[in-house]
């Protein structure tokens, strides 16, 4: 009974011993292995570099490692610190981190990681012979932490997570260097490395399977050694239009032939025409113009909300146009055309839209948005009528050819020149793209404006909130003026037959 009893305890002790948990602490972090596998890493701070796998603590229990949690507050994931841990398949990391150290997951067999955009470096051979790793996952606006940036394309969305395939990978818009043999012998296809990547590594995506690459930096990034040694040279390289030259220069001694203009990164300048026929969803744009203090035509292809431009601009629509016969002779002596500024936060500026713009600072400004819609070039117009007239605004993406207006008989076409209107369209160089004209039209005569009932005075007014919306004639004293259809001032107790306006309303004498 006795041989029993201890042949018992012996044998709950050893499994006990087998399975006991084991913690270390080291600079104030604190790691505690359990015995299900799973390897808990809290506390305040970085991690601890290592310069060999087998100065890690748990380097001789790296067998039972199967998963790693890693606590906020926790800010680097230190050099070898998973190194050839490979059991491990499953590993969470806060926002908290922000650097991941070199061969920090070499030769795991981990399957899918989530890195944060709170990440701004990314070591030395970090995934290199992890080749079961076949997606990475960026988080999206966790508010337990802090609002980041979203990552810059969407291949499915879970929950508050973006998966983004490992085959067609984009690295988090927060990372500034990517490091030696980062990606090597990764199975990636297409890679999008962010504006924000200012160096790549020796050997970063060496022997990798790409088929495409996206630059969005405009200036090159710094390259190592061999950053792209065994890989196809003829694969296409999307970088920025405007960069096209620097790339060629830059890659051309990694052998590579096909460098193109990204399509859906566009870079729009106040000179430059317009041609895009068709949509591109998901694009990334920025427009470019000097801008003076006044108020200035705008007309872009693409949609803008308020939080756009708030900043450096201010933006007004068009409300309404106002008429006034100022000495109550029947004729109308000015005509308003009235913008109100957008200033709230559901503001939105339309694509292929006339609008007024301002810069609080005069000069060379750029306006960008990620992930939009860029919409076919459109000369698409808006119409305000009054009784007798109508005012048209047409939006321009090229250079404005005089004959290509409407002409209309003694009629006017009007551009906008240091905020004020200018009938001085008559050279080809006169109003450029991104911009609008206006034309007017009498709407009663086949023959063109009638002069004695069109404003001698048309101006532009912005006003801070929004009044009323197009308006008929309106007079000094229109509660007791009547005028015929032409705008002249008539008898109302001696009216023939016909429509007439009465106090801004059209009125029928049978």
């Amino acid at each position: 009974m006795r041989n029993t009893l201890l042949l018992l305890l012996f044998t709950l002790f050893s499994f006990s011993a087998i399975h006991a948990e084991k913690s270390w602490e080291i600079d104030g972090i604190k790691c505690n292995l359990s015995d299900d596998g799973t390897l808990t890493i809290s506390g305040t701070g970085d991690m601890p570099y290592y310069v060999h796998q087998d100065d890690v603590p748990w380097f001789n229990d790296r067998s039972k490692i199967n998963k790693v949690v890693i606590e906020y507050g926790v800010t680097s994931i230190g050099s070898h610190v998973f190194h050839l841990c490979l059991r491990l398949t499953s590993i969470t990391i806060p926002n908290s981190v922000t650097s991941i150290g070199d061969y920090a997951f070499k030769n795991c067999n981990i399957t899918s990681i989530t890195i944060p955009n709170s990440v701004t470096s990314i070591g030395e051979k970090v995934f290199m012979d992890n080749l079961r790793l076949t997606s990475i996952i960026v988080e999206k606006d966790n508010p337990k932490y802090d609002s980041r940036d979203n990552c810059n394309a969407i291949i499915e969305t879970k929950s508050n997570t973006l998966i983004l395939g490992c085959k067609n990978t984009v690295i988090p818009s927060s990372v500034t260097s990517i490091g030696d043999y980062a990606f090597f012998g990764s199975d990636l296809t297409s890679i999008t490395i962010p504006n924000s990547v200012k160096s790549i590594g020796d050997y970063a995506f060496f022997d990798s399977d790409l088929t495409s690459i996206t630059f969005k930096r405009t200036s090159p990034p710094e390259f190592g050694e061999e950053v792209f040694y065994v890989v196809n040279t003829s694969i296409p390289i999307y970088v920025p239009s405007i960069s096209i030259d620097a790339y060629k220069e830059a890659l051309k001694d990694f052998g590579f032939s096909n460098i193109q203009a990204n399509p859906k990164q566009l870079f729009l300048t106040g000179s430059e025409s317009y041609t895009q026929n068709s949509q591109v969803d998901g694009a990334e744009v920025s427009f470019t113009r000097n801008f003076t203090k006044y108020w200035e035509p705008l007309y872009i292809p693409f949609s803008l909300k308020y939080e756009d431009w708030k900043d450096d601009f201010e933006v007004a629509r068009i409300n309404g146009i106002h008429q006034y016969d100022d000495n109550d002779d029947g004729n109308i002596d000015r005509t308003i055309l009235e913008f109100v500024k957008m200033k709230n936060d559901d503001s939105v500026i339309e694509p292929n839209t006339p609008y007024l713009i301002k810069a609080k600072t005069s000069g060379k400004k750029t306006i960008s948005v990620e992930n939009t819609t860029l919409y076919e070039a459109k000369a698409n117009q808006i119409e305000c009528t009054t009784t007798t007239e109508s005012f048209i605004f047409t939006g321009l993406y090229k250079k404005l050819s005089v004959w290509s207006i409407p002409q209309f008989a003694n009629g006017k076409n009007y551009a906008m020149y240091e905020g004020n209107l200018s009938e001085e369209i008559t050279t080809l160089s006169n109003i450029g793209p991104y911009r609008w004209y206006m034309t007017r039209e009498n709407r009663n005569s086949a023959y063109g404006i009638n002069n004695n009932n069109t404003a001698k005075e048309i101006s532009i007014r912005v006003v801070g909130e929004e009044t009323t919306g197009i308006a008929n004639i309106q007079h000094a004293s229109p509660n007791t003026q009547t005028y015929d259809l032409n705008g002249r001032k008539v008898n109302e107790n001696n009216l023939k037959p016909g429509m007439y306006v009465k106090n801004g309303r059209k009125v029928i004498v049978k």
